[in-house]
């Protein structure tokens, strides 16, 4: 038995305990007027300090499992002193960039992220780009509006533009209330200075959505928000902020988890039609583009809840209670490259940061990390697999059930839900349980019990604190499966229902792409709501991997062809498309004049095929030795095709000391030459018989190795 197999029935097990218990609730989920959800809802930060490079295949291959509807480029502290144009950070006297924030608390992060980013050769715009094409979603751009001009983010929304790379937001600065006085006298002069970096934007994509800064409801600063507000006229298209929860002192999870359920009640969804909106003109805008429990790796204590299981469910809900505000365009944890989103083994900052010591770039492609989702991520993975296709809010409203500890707040529901609805009419509805207490749910849509087999995917465990690491990467797994109405929702969960008929579809290897009913490509694995009947499911015949990988598809888990019709009958199915690898090989002949070497480059071949690659010349040149991949001088040679390899046949020409004209090749002019020499027309200076003079002999030598022969007396 699997390991994920006994967990699947550890996880059965405490469903039926939930049972015994008979603690019950119910969801009611009202389907008559819905609101509508922004694209792209859910998203990420990501640091572009990372020690890997956004086309890492392996990392997307994770990314892609959590859904993301955006990225933010370059992410958080790294974007106030950064250069895109370069993918760096500003150093130079004449742009100083980090040494403008030597006074402040964030100099040190700054500093680090100098080698960081360096080290692997820059975090380049275009690259991120193109992972967010590749992870099917869109970017939210910081703007370094600190030590960059106007004109340089005019210039990048042009590149933007130009690329086709889809921006859903342009931030301007990052979290700039912690830079007054430093940078800016108030949130007015702030929203000022930023004026000419949104005309710029605007001037290249007039439809280009532009947020200003507000500050973190976790360290609220009402003077900044109101005088951010106070600027007139208000020509800011949205609102940003952050939001990290106030740090609980001590060592007590449980006293941590009502602080921080205290912050899910309070400050979400009633935080910005409360405070956040009605400080704004009608019409703007709201985005919260970090979040966390608590901001653990922001400067303060290490936080205890951050990347647990608890963080799971608190993360889920959070997202889940701000999409029910209309207004609210997008809402990211905290980060998609970190700890609490795609976590490694190791993360190889020590050889990123060497390599910049030794004054180098190191290829990350060549490393090792070891890439795993984070507990955190799990739950974040389950409710963006009901986003990434959704369109409209439910009202939704959860009936009985446990109690839980919220921190000067008399105790809230331990039960959160929220139903979500998308442009084929596919339902479905997330439950949170922020509680030890397993429950089981009726759940009603619209007057009556949702009926049949509910397909269920879920992350659950005993204790909240668990975390995912590199000796326990699935701790907290996203298991399947199916129940009838009322349905178990386990202790300390995140739970998806699905509501019409539910199939997934993955990869062998994961992270690769489909299609359903030739729509957009979709990153496997996707648990999809699709309608009852038939569907067409597809798989590109040959997708690119890392650099010199690609995958070519072998066959669908049902014996269809790569693009075949499937029949949905409100059962959970499961399809799995697999895909061999191929390998990349890459051959060369130096000098290229002298020879050439079979296969040609760019072939492919499958993983632990043999290559056989020959070289191949005539006279005067002959091959001697192999380089790159392969050593020795054996012609031809056996080449093991287990990852991309790169060789070269090294040729030398036998005649070169004929060429007495020096132009590489030993023709009749080198003849003409070697007659007048002989002759006493130009100065004798090529003995090439090595008889001491330069005479008829040396024409015979030159003569004959110009017909093809060697550069010999014979």
């Amino acid at each position: 038995m699997t390991a994920r197999t006994v967990q699947l029935a550890l996880s059965l097990a405490v469903y039926a305990m939930g049972a015994l218990a008979q603690t019950t609730a119910i969801v009611n989920i009202d389907t008559t007027q819905p609101t509508p959800l922004n694209a792209n809802f859910s998203g990420f930060n990501y640091e572009g300090a990372a020690s890997y490079e956004p086309y890492d295949y392996q990392f997307n291959a994770v990314a892609g499992q959590l859904s993301p509807g955006w990225i933010r480029y370059p992410g958080g502290i790294v974007s106030d002193a950064f250069n895109w144009q370069t993918g760096l950070m500003l150093t130079s006297p004449s742009a100083p960039g980090v040494a403008n924030f030597s006074t402040t608390s964030f100099s040190s992060t700054l500093e680090a992220s100098i080698g960081e980013l360096a080290g692997k050769g820059g975090h380049q715009f275009l690259d991120v780009g193109n992972q967010a094409k590749l992870l099917g979603a869109q970017l939210i751009v910081v703007i370094n509006g600190y030590t960059d001009t106007p004109a340089d983010a005019g210039a990048l929304a042009a590149l933007a533009q130009a690329n086709n790379i889809p921006v859903a937001v342009w931030e301007l600065c990052n979290e700039p209330y912690f830079f007054e006085p430093l940078f800016f006298a108030s949130g007015k002069d702030y929203a000022g200075k930023m004026k000419p970096f949104r005309d710029a934007i605007k001037a290249v994509d007039p439809n280009a959505v532009v947020a200003l800064f507000f500050s973190d409801p976790g360290s609220k600063k009402p003077s900044w928000d109101s005088s951010v507000a106070s600027y007139s006229p208000q020509y800011w298209d949205a609102i940003t902020y952050h939001f990290y929860g106030a740090e609980t002192t001590g060592t007590d999870f449980t006293q941590w988890m009502a602080d921080e359920n205290a912050n899910l009640y309070s400050n979400s969804a009633s935080y910005v039609t409360s405070y956040v909106a009605p400080l704004n003109q009608a019409g703007t805008k709201f985005l919260v583009s970090e979040f966390n429990p608590t901001g653990g790796d922001l400067g303060n204590n290490p936080s205890l809840t951050d990347g647990t299981l608890y963080g799971a469910i608190y993360a889920a809900e959070y997202i889940m209670r701000m999409s029910t505000v209309p207004s609210v365009l997008h809402v990211g944890m905290h980060a998609l490259s970190s700890t609490y989103g795609v976590n490694a083994n190791d993360r190889h900052a020590n050889d990123v940061q060497n390599a910049y010591n030794a004054g180098t770039t190191i290829d990350t492609a060549t490393l090792n990390y070891g890439f795993f989702p984070s507990a955190q991520a799990q739950g974040v993975a389950i409710l963006n697999g009901v986003l990434r296709n959704a369109t409209q809010v439910y009202s939704t409203t959860v009936i009985g059930g446990a109690t839980v500890a919220a921190t000067g707040l008399s105790p809230i529901p331990a039960l959160y839900a929220q139903a979500y609805t998308n442009a084929a009419g596919y339902q479905s509805v997330v439950i949170t349980n922020k509680s030890a207490t397993a429950h089981e749910v009726t759940v009603n849509l619209g007057g009556s019990p949702a009926a049949g087999a509910l397909p269920l995917s879920f992350i659950t465990g005993t204790d909240p604190s668990t975390t995912n690491t590199a000796t326990t990467a699935i701790a907290i797994a996203i298991q399947s499966s199916t129940s009838a109405n009322p349905i178990p929702v386990p202790a300390y969960s995140v739970v998806r229902v699905d509501l019409s008929g539910g199939i997934t579809i993955q990869t062998n290897p994961p992270g690769l792409q489909f299609t359903v009913d030739g729509g957009s490509a979709q990153t496997a694995p996707q648990f999809l709501n699709l309608s009852q009947g038939p569907h067409t499911i597809a798989a590109g015949a040959t997708q690119a991997g890392s650099a010199g990988t690609q995958y070519v598809f072998s066959g669908w888990s049902d014996g269809g062809a790569a693009s075949h019709s499937i029949g949905v009958n409100g059962s959970p199915a499961t399809y799995t498309a697999s895909f061999k690898a191929e390998y990349e090989l890459t051959t060369a002949a130096s000098p290229s004049a002298l020879g050439s070497v079979s296969p040609a480059p760019g072939a492919y071949f499958d993983s632990g095929a043999l290559a056989t690659v020959t070289a191949t010349t005539t006279a005067p040149y002959a091959f001697s030795s192999w380089s790159g991949d392969a050593s020795g001088t054996t012609n031809p040679i056996p080449v093991i095709m287990n990852l991309p390899h790169s060789v070269t046949a090294q040729f030398v020409n036998t005649a070169a000391a004929c060429d007495v004209n020096g132009d590489g090749f030993v023709d009749v002019k080198d003849v003409q030459t070697m007659v007048n020499e002989a002759l006493g027309i130009v100065q004798a200076l090529n003995d090439v018989s090595g008889d001491g003079v330069v005479n008829v002999l040396d024409i015979q030598v030159e003569i004959n190795a110009a017909l093809g022969g060697t550069c010999t007396a014979t």
